[in-house]
């Protein structure tokens, strides 16, 4: 493991602070998209949660270099299941709420294959994107929806500006937790946000996600997990005014959050207010909350294991449906390598391909059909209504579904 690789922080990214303590200890796991052409040798890196007790901010204190991300990255928005329609209504809504002038500015960050751009350039919106991963930038320009192929930078922020003038709207959909400086990052949105823009950001949202056990949110590329509570003083510290807040259905449970510039003059809205009242009646800034959570989880590991154990010692074959980021953590941490005799996934960028860590091979879901395993593992058990939905079982083949119970359907 390089030094360069990843570094180890002792202080808090946001506050400074130096009380840090260790909430959740999950099992040591690859970069969880590194899905790879061939078996190779391939890193383990410690994977663990850390809560700032002075300031609030839940995080990962071990970070994996950016660029070790986005080096070979793979994931592409619209291949997420319902993502596009999402986007289409959240593009909408934006404009409709806040007013926003036709053929205005509209500068997405981390806009990947430019799913959200698309949603916006359809309601009239003049569209540029910033994706740092070469191989999707180049994708979207190709689709005609005009992207900087870079990590967003005061420079970059300055070279849009100086291009298209200032931003009516900016957003980062779910990868404002993958920002390492996260302030800089803002401060930089700040410089690019015209006098009545807007920021909105919206990310998984850890207070909504733990009720439904989903811990597998939980990877290297998500640096930060989110309270509005933190994003508020974030956003303080960097120029801006969070005004609005609500919850959101993707990933199993999202917040949307829309900032203005200090100087702007729309109120701060009592949405705010409402839901840093119920992090607080939720424990969000107690430790033992999270630790609370980390022995569910555990408890949920050991129920899987001893069911997947009996079927095993009684020569059953058992796959897994679904290749992506969350299913690496639930792979990893659960200890489900051995059990599985293959993944499947409908994404075609996956197949072919080998999971990261344990090169597990990926099929398409038509060898489900041909190979008819006794079990299939849910691994992406968030989706599993429209995946059981498409991909019915035939022949006594079953579904496992690890969480938020353990069922076989």
């Amino acid at each position: 493991m390089s030094d360069q690789l990843i570094r180890h922080d002792t202080h808090c990214r946001l506050c400074g602070g130096n009380r840090i303590a260790t909430v959740f200890k999950l099992a040591d796991t690859p970069m969880e998209d590194q899905f790879v052409i061939g078996p190779l040798e391939q890193p383990f890196f410690p994977l663990e949660l850390a809560l700032c007790e002075d300031c609030g901010y839940l995080h990962l204190p071990h970070i994996v270099s950016p660029e070790a991300s986005y080096t070979d990255y793979v994931y592409v928005s619209s291949l997420t299941v319902g993502l596009t329609h999402h986007y289409d209504q959240y593009a909408q809504k934006i404009i409709n709420d806040w007013a926003v002038p036709a053929s205005a500015l509209v500068v997405d960050l981390g806009s990947n294959d430019g799913s959200m751009l698309a949603s916006f350039k359809r309601q009239g919106m003049q569209v540029v994107g910033v994706e740092p991963a070469a191989s999707i930038a180049a994708r979207a320009n190709q689709a005609g929806l005009e992207t900087v192929n870079d990590f967003f930078t005061a420079e970059v922020a300055a070279n849009i500006t100086g291009k298209y003038g200032k931003a009516s709207i900016v957003t980062a959909n779910y990868m404002y937790a993958n920002i390492d400086d996260v302030t800089e990052f803002t401060r930089s949105v700040a410089r690019l946000l015209g006098p009545d823009g807007i920021f909105v950001v919206e990310t998984g949202y850890h207070p909504e996600q733990m009720k439904i056990r989903m811990f597998d949110y939980i990877y290297h590329e998500h640096f930060s997990y989110f309270t509005v509570e933190v994003l508020q003083h974030l956003f303080a510290a960097s120029g801006l005014e969070l005004i609005h807040a609500e919850k959101t259905a993707p990933k199993g449970g999202s917040v949307r959050l829309v900032a203005q510039l200090k100087s702007a003059r729309r109120s701060v809205d009592p949405s705010v207010g409402e839901l840093i009242g119920e992090e607080h009646a939720s424990g969000m800034r107690d430790a033992e909350t999270y630790r609370k959570f980390a022995r569910e989880i555990a408890d949920a590991k050991h129920q899987l294991l001893s069911l997947l154990m009996g079927f095993k010692a009684a020569g059953k074959k058992i796959a897994g449906f679904g290749a992506s980021h969350s299913t690496t953590t639930l792979i990893c941490h659960f200890g489900l390598a051995p059990f599985i005799d293959y993944l499947v996934d409908d994404n075609p960028v996956k197949q072919g391909r080998y999971s990261p860590g344990f090169h597990l091979p990926v099929f398409s879901a038509d060898k489900l059909i041909a190979d008819q395993p006794d079990y299939v593992i849910m691994l992406g058990w968030q989706h599993r209504h429209s995946i059981m939905a498409k991909h019915p079982l035939m022949n006594g083949t079953q579904w496992i579904i690890p969480l938020p119970e353990l069922q076989i359907v």
